[in-house]
């Protein structure tokens, strides 16, 4: 078959390929990283790129008529996971559309627990006479002298055996395995501390901003397992090398690993099946068990005989990052009622104490992530991450202070509270008129509504150029409801199954990458969790990566990882039969009276 060279500008990187596939999966193919948030199906209109000569690129069809301008398309502006290769063609990628180095949260709440690893060192001078009844294929230890042996403690196993005596080099490491960003910490198993930590975007994203949009790649393609599986061992072997370089030692020097992810990333990770989980009822092939796996079959760049220790699932959507969370947190040891949010791209929320727990996963989607909002984008540089009103005018903070590109979650959620809590939108979520404004609204304020006969828009940043402005439409604040329904609802839905009430929950703790950044006043404003004194809520990080360090220096914390697995309950909320009207009660805002 006769190949088609293709050249990707600025980079004017040429690459050969064949009839029929899309420039955006021909751009990730070679490494040329186009943000695809809806998962390649045409439906948010970020993946941008112009045809610079559009001989050998398929017909517009019905998905880029509706999400480009007529303008764009007189200036030969595609989306790429629509427009095909059909013959040679010189495709310009806009920085806009690329996948942009996102701020990231890598640590956790950073509590103490006791120092136990699962492996250790013990070197022998002289191998004693009985040393072969000792340990699991120690025989050949008697053929040396003066050598250090690595032991699996729980299987009392060895492991390898190092020249002379190398006890005080122990190290082990801690993944959080996310679906937007993976973190990796290295980890002193002689005293439990942190030696170096390293993040990045989790490369699947290349394939979806969701999981229902990798799920779908998995399902679609022959190969969409593996594809996604080496996706994300590439990542954390990039995170291996990077912590083992600031700490400079080697990955031969990491004897551990502990891994946490939700129940697709893990499915994916393992290579094990997870069509089951984009079917109902949504059965994850996991246990609640450790999956324990070994490195050298993995692809996994440390020590072959390594064991990987991968968290169990609770159910369903409730994985091992939800595990994790509990395990940092501490909810399964306390008397009084403890509630845990993790806001990310999939929301957790975990309710109960030390006599009973339940979890359910609340279908958010990828809203606070930036996804689906027309001037939403990833926390990366010039991403609003802050917004206040002083003085009757609206100001801003970006990330990195740079020009204003858009909203990332936390300005998101900052900007849905500015319009709540000044009555711009009502109950319903309707951005109103400006005749039906509260009299002492600030002008500059009222002049920021555009009608629309669709429904209006509220403009935060006027702004020409290539950017235009930034603003919040009709349409991206039922996004928003949507999202923060979803939340609600599912907190909702458990209190109910624990039958408590809001008084009775005495600590809010919220998690997550994209959690830590919020504030707390404002997700109160929007409804996204429940109306708790601000004194209650706690922001504990990436509990996550905190959970999954804890089990990898702790035995006694393994085991309660087990035992929490199998005692919490999980709530499938999508069965619920009350879960339509609670939902449609969450998505309202809790608006109050501005025209007194």
């Amino acid at each position: 078959m006769k190949t088609i060279k293709v050249i990707f500008q600025p980079e004017g990187k040429t690459v050969h390929t064949h009839a029929g596939i899309t420039i955006a999966a021909l751009a990730a193919q070679n490494g040329i990283k186009i943000d695809v948030p809806c998962g390649a199906v045409g439906k948010c209109g970020k993946c941008k790129v112009t045809v610079l000569d559009g001989r050998g690129v398929s017909p517009v069809d019905h998905e880029e008529l509706d999400l480009l301008s007529g303008e764009e398309l007189k200036n030969f502006v595609r989306l790429s996971c629509r427009a095909r290769i059909t013959g040679e063609a010189v495709i310009s990628v806009p920085r806009s559309s690329r996948l942009q180095t996102q701020k990231i949260l890598d640590v956790g709440i950073q509590t103490r627990t006791g120092i136990e690893p699962a492996v250790k060192k013990q070197y022998f001078k002289e191998p004693p006479e009985n040393l072969k009844f000792s340990f699991k294929h120690a025989e050949k230890i008697e053929k040396f002298r003066n050598v250090t042996a690595v032991i699996d403690v729980l299987a009392n196993e060895l492991i390898t055996l190092e020249a002379g005596d190398t006890t005080g080099v122990l190290f082990g490491m801690a993944f959080d395995a996310g679906t937007t960003t993976v973190v990796g910490t290295l980890v002193d198993l002689k005293t439990g501390l942190v030696v170096a930590t390293a993040a990045d975007m989790n490369a699947q994203v290349v394939y979806g901003d969701d999981v229902i949009s990798r799920l779908n790649f998995c399902i679609e393609n022959k190969n969409g397992l593996l594809e996604l599986n080496d996706k994300i061992i590439g990542v954390m072997n990039r995170l291996l090398f990077e912590v083992c370089k600031e700490a400079k030692i080697t990955p031969g020097n990491i004897y551990d690993a502990v891994i946490c992810g939700n129940t697709t990333m893990e499915h994916f990770l393992l290579k094990v099946d997870a069509r089951p989980l984009g079917i109902y009822p949504f059965v994850s092939s996991l246990g609640r068990s450790f999956n324990l796996v070994t490195a050298g079959t993995f692809g996994f760049k440390i020590g072959p005989g390594v064991k990987l220790t991968v968290f169990p699932v609770i159910g369903g959507w409730v994985g091992g990052d939800t595990l994790g969370v509990i395990l940092a947190t501490s909810i399964y040891k306390t008397a009084h009622i403890k509630l845990a949010i993790d806001i990310g791209t999939n929301g957790e929320v975990v309710l109960g104490n030390k006599d009973r727990l339940v979890a359910a996963s609340c279908a958010a989607g990828p809203a606070f992530e930036g996804a689906h909002i027309r001037s939403g984008m990833r926390a990366s540089r010039g991403a609003i991450e802050k917004i206040d009103l002083l003085d009757g005018k609206i100001v801003f903070k970006t990330i990195e202070d740079s020009a204003p590109a858009g909203f990332c979650g936390s300005g998101l959620i900052d900007a849905m509270a500015l319009l709540v809590e000044q009555g711009i939108v009502d109950e319903t979520g309707r951005i109103k008129d400006p005749e039906e404004l509260p009299a002492g609204l600030p002008a500059e304020i009222k002049a920021g509504i555009v009608k629309h006969g669709n429904g209006n828009e509220f403009i935060f940043v006027r702004q020409n150029g290539a950017a235009g402005n930034i603003s919040l439409t009709q349409k991206d604040v039922r996004e928003i409801q949507l999202a923060k329904g979803a939340m609600l609802a599912g907190i909702i839905i458990l209190m109910k199954e624990l039958k408590v009430e809001v008084s009775d929950i005495k600590e809010v703790l919220i998690a997550g990458a994209f959690g830590n950044y919020i504030r707390a006043d404002k997700a109160l404003a929007i409804g996204l969790i429940p109306p708790v004194e601000l004194k209650r809520i706690i922001f504990c990080g990436n509990a996550a990566e905190e959970g999954a360090r804890k089990a990898l220096v702790s035995l006694e914390m393994r085991k309660d990882v087990e035992k929490i697995a199998k005692a919490a309950k999980y709530v499938d909320l999508s069965s619920s039969p009350v879960f339509q009207d609670v939902f449609a009660e969450a998505m309202m805002f809790p608006v109050k009276d501005n025209n007194g």
